[in-house]
């Protein structure tokens, strides 16, 4: 049986019982729905004989067809299923509870948390990634050992340099003050705009409190690089990061990784998250260099008959405008192609 919880329900859930990852938290959805209106916060109860199992969810607006579908998570994040004591549900309840939930609707994608198991449901849609994951059991020391001689160097280049790195004491201009930096890096990285709205910042500095917490490296007073930092009760998640690329002389990335391996085992972290690192060598190479090792995990998604069906007319029918679009742009000499 599903049972839809109201955002006030699972507030008070989270306030006992909050999940591993802040990704499964209310604030991440509550920050979605005020930075994308089409999603709304759904997390539901799914009852069964040996207990209920609690699922994060977001609903996607259905459109004219009042389709019922759901994600959890939007933006590649993710999900878990909680039992009522706030412990995460076993491979084989989190599967039977997805499955239950994809029945009952038009449409459903999950990402199940990365750090821990999930069964295979090979009836469903599957997207193979990895993200790359530092363990902090052993204690900021312990993690830091197993940092590569060139990244603890740099980093100990970039504090010797006079770069500093520590949580803005007001988000919400540490919050602008960070979206300046990734609106240039966005540039440098070929983007036209941030891969994220302002807007979603914000969302997140209003409801994530002191769980969401907004990163810069200074040098001699100006900001030169930065990241949004995100609690769970396991994991610190480094969800953005950019730099000023004037500035990557002064190594401010690897000094921000070492301030923060050790703000994550000062809260007692289990996991310091750093994300997928997917079409990106290079990052995937400093990534290594600070210890982290990848970890596989799996998009799953479910979609009935009908739904399936719309969506390939969907795609067929904006595969074919944007061809019209580039014809158009070719026969005004706007793009010349290749």
């Amino acid at each position: 049986m599903i049972h839809p919880l109201t955002i006030n329900e699972w507030k008070s859930f989270d306030a006992r019982h909050p999940a591993p990852t802040f990704f499964a938290r209310p604030a991440w959805s509550l920050a979605l729905a005020y930075a994308y209106p089409h999603l709304r916060p759904y997390p539901v109860h799914v009852s069964h004989a040996d207990g209920s199992l609690l699922v994060p969810l977001m609903q996607v607006a259905g459109g004219k067809l009042s389709w019922k579908a759901f994600v959890g998570m939007p933006l590649g994040s993710y999900t878990c299923a909680l039992r009522d004591d706030g412990s995460i549900a076993s491979p084989p309840e989190f599967s039977r509870a997805i499955a239950e939930i994809a029945r009952a609707c038009d449409a459903l994608t999950v990402t199940p948390w990365p750090l821990v198991a999930c069964e295979p449901m090979p009836a469903w849609h599957q997207t193979r990634r990895e993200t790359a994951v530092i363990e902090l059991t052993g204690g900021a020391d312990a993690a830091l050992r197993g940092m590569s001689g060139v990244s603890r160097r740099m980093a100990g280049q970039a504090f010797r340099n006079g770069v500093s790195c520590e949580p803005s004491s007001s988000p919400g201009l540490g919050a602008t003050t960070y979206y300046g930096i990734l609106r240039e890096a966005s540039e440098g990285w070929g983007l036209h705009h941030p891969p994220f709205s302002r807007e979603l910042i914000e969302g997140l500095v209003a409801y994530g409190e002191s769980d969401v917490e907004i990163w810069l490296a200074q040098c001699d007073g100006h900001p030169i690089a930065g990241g949004i930092v995100l609690y769970g009760s396991q994991e610190l998640f480094f969800w953005s990061a950019a730099m000023r690329a004037a500035f990557s002389r002064l190594r401010p990335s690897n000094a921000l990784n070492l301030a923060l391996i050790e703000a994550a085992a000062r809260r007692k972290m289990r996991w310091y998250n750093l994300g997928a690192s997917e079409g990106l060598p290079g990052v995937e190479r400093f990534k290594r260099g600070l210890g982290a090792r990848n970890v596989p995990y799996t998009e799953l998604k479910r979609e009935g008959i009908a739904f399936a069906a719309y969506s390939r007319l969907r795609g067929s029918l904006h595969r074919a405008r944007e061809t019209r679009e580039e014809r158009r742009r070719i026969a005004h000499g706007k793009h010349a192609p290749a």
